[in-house]
């Protein structure tokens, strides 16, 4: 018995590998590519992870917008790319009502989405912010808030912490994932065997690390591929030609010009 047990464990972990894993397409977003999408909103013109600023990429006829997501310690999710506020005072020990008395523009994740229902098909590219192996219990409330939003087709839940991407596709396997990463991961991990065991949709390589070779193994394995931060016009051309699916940067004028 210990033997069968050890034999069907092996090809479950072994399943979960290869058959069990296919990533899925995003039918709800536009179909245009590649997308335009609104870094942190339009962080050059407004300040980033704000509602106007938001508002403002998606009246300027960008695809989408690409956010951070932390969670307060009375369980909120707000919209703020470090984990700590300018004076220093850390998110995690802070309520949302002590954030706000420190930053009113600081919104929760449920504003945006109440935004985004007024723009048909953008693509939401929520990252969740994590450094830890164990969760604060972010990941569960994300997934709590994006299937009340009715926008879960369109949400793409990135992370550059493995863990979380991993605690979001057991916890709801239905909502699509990507892999953020820099040049500190290995090359063979980027876009083959960590993408596969995570059961990503989508990788997010930052446009230092986008060249042909990763766009065509993505594009191989049916995997979404989009790059940040890009504002130089020239780089936005170049993956442009490669076939990348998303572009994320600051300015949305500048970016649509180039991308014309």
């Amino acid at each position: 018995m210990f033997i069968l047990g050890c034999i069907a464990f092996i090809l479950l972990i072994a399943a979960w590998g290869t058959i069990l894993w296919q990533p899925r397409p995003m039918p709800a977003i536009s179909s245009e590519r590649p997308l335009l999408v609104g870094h942190r909103g339009v962080r050059k013109i407004l300040p980033e992870n704000t509602i106007p600023a938001f508002k403002l990429a998606f009246d300027s006829g960008l695809h989408g917008a690409e956010f951070d997501v932390l969670r307060s310690k009375d369980g909120k999710l707000v919209l703020h790319h470090d984990f700590v506020l300018p004076e220093g005072q850390v998110i995690a020990e802070l309520s949302y009502q002590e954030i706000l008395a420190l930053d009113e523009r600081i919104p929760l994740l449920e504003e945006l989405f109440e935004l985004c229902k007024l723009y048909p098909k953008l693509l939401i590219n929520l990252e969740i912010k994590s450094e830890t192996f164990f969760s604060d219990g972010v990941e569960r409330e994300v997934v709590k808030v994006v299937r009340a939003s009715g926008l879960a087709e369109q949400v793409l839940i990135s992370s550059f912490n493995p863990m979380s991407l991993l605690r979001v596709r057991l916890l709801a396997p239905e909502l699509r994932t990507a892999l953020l990463f820099y040049e500190t991961l290995p090359r063979h991990l980027r876009h083959g065997s960590l993408a596969r065991w995570l059961h990503v949709d989508a990788i997010h390589p930052h446009i230092e690390q986008v060249d042909a070779e990763i766009v065509n193994r993505a594009k191989a394995r049916g995997l979404m591929i989009n790059t940040w931060t890009v504002n130089d016009p020239n780089e936005v051309k170049r993956v442009k030609a490669l076939g990348i699916d998303a572009i994320m940067a600051d300015d949305p004028e500048a970016l649509k010009q180039a991308a014309r």
